[in-house]
């Protein structure tokens, strides 16, 4: 392979995520999931996070949320990176439910820079014609970029402003009517708006670098 497509929604420099927060979380999770069901070889997440923010005004206290969670969910891991302390609890699929319980809490709570708690899943996939249920060849040949992110991938976060990030690498070392006709459907059945400007074509040189260059999608809707 020697070339491929990718999008990126949205890159650190644009906040990391598209908003998605005028629709309900458990609309934007089903969303996610019918869109995966479409296009991805496997819906289950790779990971199921939930995530208790400090307060960064002390207008709520985490520590007397703790108890109540810890006792549903388990001991949590306890992060502090210098702006807000964390805790956040490994979920299970059969925990999600509850999950979306504890995500009620928000609406108790006063508004806060992150948080106050968040549902967060991560899936990685290959894609899928979701016309054949075939997967697309060649994406095992698609190179690495970043290890956090493999290819590809689909990160929903649900809080009072939930966010969707995602990275999209494409086997397409071409633009005809098929890959056209298969990025359209995939605009179609995503639950935010992909930004025109943030698709890319990479092509390797004869030294086996990986090089992007922009190209222009705003006419696929």
């Amino acid at each position: 392979m020697n070339q491929f497509i990718s999008y990126e929604g949205l890159p650190i420099n644009f906040g990391g995520a598209h908003s998605v927060s005028r629709k309900s979380q458990k609309v934007t999770y089903e969303q996610t999931l019918d869109f995966l069901n479409l296009f991805a070889d496997k819906t289950q997440p790779k990971s199921i996070e939930l995530t208790l923010y400090e307060s960064k005004k002390k207008e709520y206290s985490a520590l007397k949320l703790l108890p109540k969670l810890t006792l549903k969910f388990g001991i949590p891991k306890t992060r502090n990176d210098g702006w807000l302390r964390t805790w956040t609890w490994n979920l299970n699929e059969k925990d999600i439910e509850n999950g979306f319980e504890t995500l009620e809490l928000n609406n108790e709570l006063p508004k806060n820079p992150a948080g106050p708690i968040s549902l967060n899943f991560n899936w990685n996939f290959y894609f899928k014609d979701p016309n054949t249920n075939q997967i697309l060849p060649n994406q095992e040949l698609i190179p690495e970029l970043d290890f956090r992110i493999k290819n590809s991938r689909f990160y929903l976060m649900l809080s009072e402003k939930s966010t969707i990030s995602v990275w999209f690498a494409l086997p397409f070392e071409k633009i005809e009517k098929y890959e056209l006709e298969f990025i359209k459907k995939l605009k179609s059945n995503l639950p935010f708006k992909t930004s025109d400007k943030h698709w890319r074509i990479w092509k390797k040189s004869e030294k086996g670098n990986w090089t992007p260059r922009k190209i222009e999608i705003k006419n696929v809707s």
